[in-house]
């Protein structure tokens, strides 16, 4: 990097005809950044979303029922934990047997912040929890997991640690899809309400909601491979069935996707850059180690999301 930017400050870089831009941080984004987040472009997001991992999730759970080798014995003393949200397709905890099916009177809604798995505090990402609906109409679909008793305490108490930031635990009944005639189960699940401090609601609904997921990101990942994911396995495991919240918000995020980001991402990275070299009481050597320092975050995990989100302020704070 330092060789570079001695090398075009000793060619006298200066200002391109007619928009009066810097040429430095636009050579110096062509050298290093454009292919670098063009690569992550491709990758970001990707997961279940990925078409070419079409069908592995349904095959995976007709095929094992269990996720352990030697699974104890069921018992009545066992416990169901029905998941709506990451739990369909990230169960991070032992069960002996799963089934795909809904609970009745309540819609999914991204009306959630999570500060702690797709956001941080300064920037939340936004993931689902249940509302009241209409008891004969609305439908949730997801995954039951049972639980063997020898193990039911040890993930409550992972599942409460997980769902630490707002969810609290609730009881009601499973019906198995796509046949729902058998004796309903009896679940554990999680819900967030709107007593709870990270509350999002509808703001505006799905454009607000769907810009605060292409720009966000937590220790748990990008919020639109979440949102990708659970679009991905409601489509596999429950073929047919309509969300149009989740589907709303994916048109939107893709959108955003293909339409703002390269330009956002070019934006943020050229003023990131440009505002370093203004360093002027900076020698080019500390210079160099800022942008090599810039060229890594945007390179980790949250980075592009990180840019995207300032770009959005800014762009906010202009209309």
């Amino acid at each position: 990097m330092l060789g570079f930017l001695e090398g075009l400050r000793g060619r006298g870089a200066g200002t391109e005809a007619g928009d009066g831009t810097e040429q430095l941080p636009s050579h110096i984004y062509s050298e290093f950044f454009a292919e670098q987040l063009q690569t992550r472009k491709e990758t970001n997001g990707q997961c279940l979303a990925d078409d070419k991992s079409k069908s592995l999730l349904l095959d995976s759970f007709e095929a094992e029922a269990s996720n352990q080798v030697e699974a104890p014995a069921a018992t009545d003393h066992d416990a169901w934990i029905f998941g709506y949200g990451s739990l369909v397709w990230k169960a991070d905890f032992p069960y002996i047997d799963r089934r795909r099916g809904f609970v009745w009177g309540f819609k999914r809604r991204f009306y959630q912040h999570s500060i702690d798995h797709r956001g941080i505090p300064e920037r939340p990402g936004r993931v689902v929890t249940l509302l009241p609906g209409d008891p004969n109409q609305d439908r949730v679909y997801g995954v039951a997991y049972r639980i063997a008793a020898s193990q039911k305490a040890a993930v409550l108490d992972h599942l409460d640690y997980r769902e630490k930031n707002g969810y609290e635990r609730c009881s009601l009944e499973f019906h198995e899809y796509p046949v729902a005639t058998t004796t309903p189960i009896q679940v554990i699940m999680y819900v967030a309400t709107q007593a709870n401090d990270s509350y999002a609601g509808n703001v505006s609904e799905v454009a607000s909601i769907a810009r605060q997921i292409f720009s966000s990101a937590g220790p748990s990942g990008p919020n639109r491979e979440y949102l990708f994911n659970l679009a991905t396995a409601m489509a596999e495991l429950f073929p047919g069935a309509v969300d149009e919240h989740l589907e709303e918000l994916v048109v939107n995020v893709r959108r955003h996707i293909a339409e703002d980001e390269p330009h956002l991402l070019r934006q943020a990275v050229l003023e990131e850059i440009a505002s370093i070299l203004r360093e002027k009481e900076l020698p080019e050597q500390a210079q160099a180690q800022k942008l090599e320092e810039l060229l890594m975050r945007c390179q980790q995990p949250g980075g592009r999301e990180w840019l995207l989100h300032g770009a959005l302020q800014q762009r906010r704070s202009e209309t």
